[in-house]
């Protein structure tokens, strides 16, 4: 072999190869990436206490401040044996709950949020999520006492929206969900009170509001100061066991699973 071929074939081996001129270069996810403000993972062993506030209640306004034998959240295991936060609470007791972000969302601010859970009873009435006013919900500033929920109703799980002070939560959409079975919601909440909206997904699939025939619903998302609490609160007439497995928020989709939001 020439020293010219010997030459060549050396430069081939050590030079970076360009790529062919018109051919389109791979592209990378750049997409920019936060960790989440509220990351729970019960498969991980997480203590359910990174979700937030505990806020316990037995009667209306007897609200123990930790666990009790029958009013409890704590990382334990589903019927499968399987890790979850379990929120229990016997019949006639009001709440189990863990209040995230306590204080702390912004007005204009859009909130991205997985919630993964399963129920052992659905009673009428029974929350297992709310968007809680704190301040605008006042006959003053006429904010709803709670602008969203997920609730159940007559063995259905019912997205809600209350418009302002006093008016009753009505039921955007619903569909039947099942004792004993796991549900993956991903929601997007625009935290204003003039333009706020709203839009959820079940199990990675878009959900359409009855009311408003699009897969967005607009409002007052956020009369002062809006906040995220997940639990059991209601459902007074039976005990009352919810489990959940995972909980993220972020401000961004990127910062929360994505398998919510079917991508």
């Amino acid at each position: 072999m020439q020293l010219s071929q010997v030459f060549v074939s050396f430069l081939l081996l050590v030079l970076p190869v360009s790529p062919v001129q018109g051919e389109p270069i791979p592209a990378r996810d750049i997409s920019p990436r936060a960790a989440p403000l509220v990351d729970y993972n019960a498969a991980k062993g997480d203590d359910p206490k990174k979700l937030g506030t505990l806020n316990l209640e037995k009667a209306k306004g007897d609200k123990p401040k930790g666990n009790t034998k029958d009013l409890y959240i704590k990382l334990d295991k589903d019927w499968k044996g399987t890790p979850a936060a379990h929120f229990h609470h016997k019949k006639g007791d009001r709440r189990a709950e863990y209040h995230a972000l306590h204080g702390k969302t912004k007005s204009g601010t859009t909130y991205f949020i997985t919630y993964k859970f399963a129920l052992e009873e659905l009673p009428t009435g029974l929350i297992i999520f709310q968007w809680k006013e704190y301040g605008g919900n006042n006959d003053k500033d006429m904010g709803a006492n709670i602008p969203l929920t997920l609730e159940i109703r007559k063995n259905q799980l019912a997205f809600t929206h209350t418009f302002k002070w006093k008016e009753s939560r009505k039921v955007q959409w619903a569909q039947d969900i099942k004792t004993r079975t796991e549900y993956k919601v991903g929601m997007e909440i625009l935290a204003k009170a003039d333009g706020g909206h709203a839009k959820l997904w079940l199990n990675g699939k878009p959900i359409t509001f009855d009311t408003t025939k699009s897969t967005t619903l607009t409002g007052n998302m956020f009369p002062h100061q809006s906040d995220p609490k997940f639990g059991i609160y209601g459902g007074q007439d039976v005990e009352v066991n919810s489990y959940v497995y995972q909980v993220q928020i972020g401000t961004s989709k990127n910062d929360v699973d994505q398998s919510y939001f079917g991508n």
